[in-house]
C-alpha cells in the first residue's frame, strides 16, 4: 500500500464508525448494511496485447441510512490482484440524496487510491444529479441531468468538467413487448489540455539524458448517444432483449489530435472513456428464470468504435496521428444468479452469482489489440 493509503483508509473507517454510532443512538431509521466479495480468474485483466493472468479478489461494503429528510450512503471497495500486487487499489464513495414522489436529487463524492507505482490512476470526483420520472397515459418518461468534476492527482491533462443530460421513453404493449427509446447528450471540457514536464534516462552510451515533453489533449468533446431497446417475453419465465446504440461526436476535432503519452490511454476514465469515441453497438440478451428465483442470462455485445482524436501505435510504441484509431469489440457473457432469504422477515439475504465473460478487441492500434477470459464467483450479503 502506498505510504498514506493505509492511513487514509483508517481515517475513513473511523469516520464511518463514528457515523454508525451517532445515528444508531438517534431516532432515525436503522442503517442498512451490505457486504460482498468477488473471486475472479482473469486471463487479461488489464486488456493488453501482453496478457498477465491473475486471480482478482474484491471486497466491497455499503452502508445506508434513510433519515427523516434525506438519505446517506458510504461505499468502499478494495481490489487485490494476486500476481500484480502493485496494481491493488482502494475506491470509496460518500453519497447524500433526497427522494421525492417521482424524483431524486443527490450528490456524491468518490476517490480512487492506488499504490505508488500506479498512483497516476488516482482521482477524485464530485457529481451532482437529478432524476425525474413521470407518465402520460401509457408512456413512461425519465429525465436525468447531472454535472461532475473529475481531478487526477498526477495527470492534470485529464482533469475535466462534464455535463450530461439523459432522457428515455418506455412503452409496454399487450403482446408483452416493451419498447424503450433513449438518448444522452454529453459535454466534457478538459480544464488543462496541455501538460509539460521532463524525464531522465540512460542512453546507449550509458550517459544520463534529460528531455522535455509536452502532451496535448483536445479542449472539449460533445457527444450524442441514442439507443432503441426492445424486450419481448417468450413465456412466463423467459425473455429476450435487443438494443442498438449509436454514438456521434458533434464538435469538430480539426487541429486537436491528441498527443498523449501511451500510459494515459484514452481514460476509461483512463483506458477507454466512452465519451471519447463514436460508432455503434448491438447487444442481445436472453434471460431464463429457473424455479422461483434462479436467473440465467446469456449476453452478446458487438461494439464498433472510432476515435476521431486519437492516433495509433505500432509495435515499437511509435505514435502516428495520420491514422485514427478504430476498434471492433466482441463480448460474450453468461451469468447465473440466485438470492436466498436468511430469515422469516426477509430482511437479510444472500446472493450468489457465477459469471463467465470472453472479450476480443481488434484494433488498428497495437496497444489496443487484446482478448481475454474471466471466471467470477460473487457473494453478497445484505441486512
Amino acid at each position: 500500500m502506498k505510504p498514506n493509503l493505509s492511513k487514509k483508509i483508517k481515517i475513513i473507517s473511523v469516520n464511518v464508525l463514528f457515523l454508525v454510532i451517532l445515528f444508531s443512538e438517534s431516532n432515525f431509521a436503522q442503517w442498512t448494511f451490505g457486504i460482498s466479495t468477488d473471486q475472479e480468474y482473469n486471463s487479461n485483466p488489464f486488456r493488453s496485447p501482453i496478457a498477465t493472468k491473475t486471480l482478482i479478489s474484491s471486497f466491497d461494503f455499503g452502508l445506508e441510512n434513510e433519515m427523516n429528510n434525506f438519505s446517506l450512503g458510504y461505499y468502499g471497495s478494495y481490489i487485490n490482484f494476486d500476481n500484480v500486487t502493485d496494481r491493488n487499489f482502494y475506491w470509496h464513495q460518500f453519497a447524500i440524496w433526497k427522494d421525492f414522489e417521482n424524483s431524486t436529487l443527490g450528490i456524491y463524492a468518490e476517490q480512487r487510491m492506488n499504490r505508488e507505482l500506479y498512483n497516476y490512476f488516482d482521482y477524485s470526483n464530485l457529481t451532482a444529479y437529478f432524476q425525474h420520472k413521470f407518465n402520460i397515459e401509457d408512456f413512461y418518461f425519465a429525465i436525468n441531468p447531472n454535472i461532475s468534476l473529475t481531478s487526477y492527482n498526477y495527470i492534470s491533462i485529464l482533469d475535466n468538467l462534464k455535463g450530461t443530460l439523459g432522457f428515455n421513453i418506455n412503452r409496454g404493449f399487450e403482446t408483452e413487448t416493451t419498447l424503450i427509446l433513449g438518448g444522452t447528450l454529453n459535454y466534457k471540457r478538459y480544464l488543462s489540455p496541455t501538460q509539460s514536464g521532463q524525464f531522465t534516462y540512460l542512453d546507449d552510451s550509458n550517459k544520463l539524458v534529460t528531455e522535455k515533453f509536452t502532451d496535448k489533449n483536445v479542449s472539449s468533446i460533445t457527444q450524442l448517444l441514442s439507443y432503441v431497446r426492445v424486450a419481448q417475453s417468450l413465456g412466463e419465465k423467459t425473455g429476450i432483449a435487443a438494443q442498438f446504440t449509436n454514438r456521434s461526436i458533434t464538435n469538430g476535432f480539426a487541429n486537436q489530435i491528441k498527443e498523449l503519452n501511451m500510459i494515459y490511454g484514452d481514460e476509461s476514465e483512463m483506458f477507454d472513456d466512452p465519451v471519447n469515441h463514436e460508432g455503434n453497438s448491438i447487444s442481445v440478451e436472453l434471460t431464463q428464470i429457473i424455479g422461483d428465483d434462479l436467473s440465467l442470462k446469456f449476453g452478446y455485445y458487438l461494439n464498433n468504435k472510432f476515435y476521431p482524436s486519437q492516433g495509433v501505435y505500432n509495435e515499437l510504441s511509435e505514435y502516428n496521428t495520420d491514422i485514427m484509431r478504430a476498434d471492433k469489440q466482441n463480448i460474450f457473457n453468461i451469468n447465473l444468479k440466485k438470492a436466498f432469504s436468511l430469515n422469516e422477515a426477509e430482511t437479510t439475504s444472500l446472493t450468489v452469482g457465477l459469471n463467465y465473460q470472453y472479450i476480443n478487441n481488434k484494433s488498428n492500434s497495437y496497444w489496443f489489440k487484446y482478448n481475454g477470459n474471466s471466471f467470477n464467483l460473487g457473494l453478497s450479503l445484505e441486512f
